[in-house]
């Protein structure tokens, strides 16, 4: 991993703030923020690289939602974030001895920086059943437990930029309320029983700690082409011996246990080990290991710290996902604590934090990197980003806030274009706009309304197009106002000018949900898959139109239920009055038939 230049502290907020760490990591690697390069395979490849703070792009199965690899490659950011539990099929890792590239190629990204992880960063689903050999994954098939061994062979495999590190999350608002509930339980464990402090729920947080250091260790090892699963097996051998009683030498279990973790413990300094390498090493990939510690700020500070004297380690996630339930003040406190002990020459990633006043936050904090969930959700919403950090503030005019007939709090950093006001606004989504949407006034308001009520695709393209454009303005500017010295006073001002994001309620807009009933209702009709829903939303949100007509308000998931049971209730009715007016029918063709018959000679 290279450094384009050394860290600039941030002397108001008594923080450090990386301005300008890139990513990654190969020596020939090159390039820069805004550059890519389309090439043969014969020829040599141009990496774009991250500048920080900054975003990798968020994917669902390994692409961009909404975006054709062309307009993707549009966006000023230089690398894409992939979830291995999206894109893990049912016969890998045994597979992989058939598998022909590695994965930036398979998704025809060689010019962006590829990390993946486990799991998805947008969101945060309990799984149950956790131990020591394995971590459970959310697959497009159901859950699924992936071990140690299984992950090393997805790494060798896909052979991505950077790779994050597995480790044992703990959904942690079940720690915050102090609750004595159970949750999945798992070695004996309750995850959601006991206090943050005392008890089972302090047991459980050591314990994920524990695991996730166990397995970056042996991570590390195996980059270096060290056995790593040595240790594990000699515990396994062990475990036959005693229950077969042929223990010999007097020596204990946990003697055996001990020796062969000792034998392999690494050096923390170079993750190597005493022993000679047994495969072939995977160095050319960086290891972002997961920093962890729910809500026990102790834990939190020997995670790491205990992370960070692992000088093999390229980067530190501290993911924020588990931490929602809790008040904004707690989740940036406890991110807090994790961030003062990481280093501050190597990136740190945050997950779970991603609306412009939380990034703000967290940069002051010392976080470098993040996700375009947040235009990703936008887009969704069929919203479009009116904000705008610092340089750009004057261009934004605070009347553009709006009654949107959405129900829903209004703001001014962006409008929903599902809104029938827009029908009549033939202007750009925002004026001086560069994006692919906006630019030379291609796209009006009111043409993406009419394609949003259309049920088109183009809508979403156009959108997260957009929005994502805007997330990396935001980005450059708040990049550009740390080297100017300005970022505090900036920070400030866009508070203050554009507030908090409203929260996301799950609600959708009036006009969104008669668009998406009529569909549900044409598809039952015709028979088809219902799974044409826009925003990929299932086809349970759907309601009959008829029901919704002239309803101003964004429907609650209580309203939509009933519409549901009152759209079921109609057809149960229109089918019993099909089959009696065709049993009607039936009857006064057999009485026809035997009046014939009679006049028969």
């Amino acid at each position: 991993m290279t450094q384009a230049a050394a860290p600039t502290a941030n002397t108001a907020t008594n923080t450090t703030i990386s301005v300008s760490t890139t990513i990654p990591l190969s020596p020939t690697v090159k390039g820069n923020a805004h550059e890519h390069n389309h090439v043969e395979d014969n020829k040599e490849l141009i990496k774009r690289v991250i500048e920080t703070p900054g975003c990798f792009m968020h994917t669902v199965k390994g692409t961009v939602p909404h975006l054709t690899p062309d307009v993707m490659r549009l966006q000023g950011f230089g690398g894409v974030h992939v979830s291995i539990e999206q894109l893990l099929q049912d016969h890998q890792p045994a597979g992989f001895d058939k598998w022909p590239c590695t994965l930036s190629k398979f998704l025809n990204l060689q010019d962006m920086v590829l990390l993946c992880d486990l799991r998805d960063s947008s969101q945060y689903a309990k799984v149950p059943i956790k131990s020591d050999r394995h971590v459970a994954i959310k697959t497009h098939k159901g859950v699924r437990q992936l071990t140690l061994e299984e992950y090393l062979k997805v790494v060798r495999a896909y052979q991505p930029d950077i790779v994050a590190t597995m480790a044992d999350q703990i959904a942690d608002p079940d720690f915050s309320s102090g609750s004595t509930g159970r949750g999945s339980v798992s070695d004996g464990e309750s995850e959601s029983q006991g206090s943050p402090s005392t008890g089972l729920g302090l047991k459980r947080v050591k314990r994920s700690v524990d695991r996730s250091l166990k397995w970056l260790d042996q991570i590390l090892m195996d980059r270096q082409g060290m056995d790593a699963l040595a240790a594990d097996r000699a515990a396994d051998e062990a475990k036959r011996r005693k229950k077969k009683g042929t223990v010999a030498g007097g020596h204990s279990l946990r003697d055996l246990e001990n020796q062969a973790q000792e034998i392999l413990k690494p050096d923390l300094a170079t993750g190597n080990t005493v022993t000679a390498a047994t495969s072939i090493p995977w160095t050319s990939v960086s290891v972002f290991a997961h920093v962890l510690g729910s809500h026990v700020e102790q834990e939190r500070v020997r995670s790491a710290q205990e992370t960070a004297k692992r000088d093999a380690v390229d980067g530190f996630i501290v993911d924020a996902n588990p931490l929602q339930g809790s008040s904004k003040e707690t989740l940036l406190s406890l991110l807090k604590v994790s961030l003062d002990h990481l280093p501050v020459e190597k990136p740190r990633m945050v997950y779970g934090l991603q609306t412009p006043e939380d990034v703000l936050r967290s940069i002051a904090l010392g976080a470098d990197l993040f996700d375009t969930t947040y235009p990703f959700h936008l887009t969704e919403d069929g919203k479009a980003s009116l904000y705008s950090f610092g340089y750009d503030n004057n261009n934004i005019s605070t009347s553009t806030s709006t009654n949107c007939t959405s129900g829903v709090a209004t703001t001014n950093r962006w409008i929903n274009l599902w809104d029938d006001e827009h029908a009549n606004k033939f202007v750009p989504i925002l004026e001086d706009c560069r994006c692919y949407a906006c630019k030379g006034g291609r796209h009006t308001r009111a043409y993406i309304n009419h394609l949003l009520k259309a049920h088109e695709m183009l809508a979403t393209v156009l959108l997260m197009s957009h929005n994502m454009y805007q997330y990396s303005k935001f980005f450059s500017n708040v990049r550009q106002s740390i080297q100017d010295g300005t970022f505090e006073q900036y920070s400030a001002s866009f508070v203050e000018q554009f507030g908090s994001e409203p929260e996301r309620t799950g609600e959708i807009h009036a006009a969104q949900a008669i668009v998406e009933a009529a569909l549900l209702k044409r598809n039952r009709l015709d028979g088809s898959n219902s799974n044409s829903l826009s925003s990929g939303r299932s086809s349970g949100d759907g309601d009959s139109s008829s029901d919704f007509e002239g309803d101003q308000g964004a429907m609650s998931k209580k309203d939509r239920a009933e519409a549901r049971r009152k759209l079921k209730e109609q057809e149960r009715h229109e089918r019993k009055e099909k089959n009696r007016v065709e049993g009607l029918k039936r009857k006064e063709e057999k009485q026809q038939r035997l009046t014939n018959e009679t006049r028969e000679p």
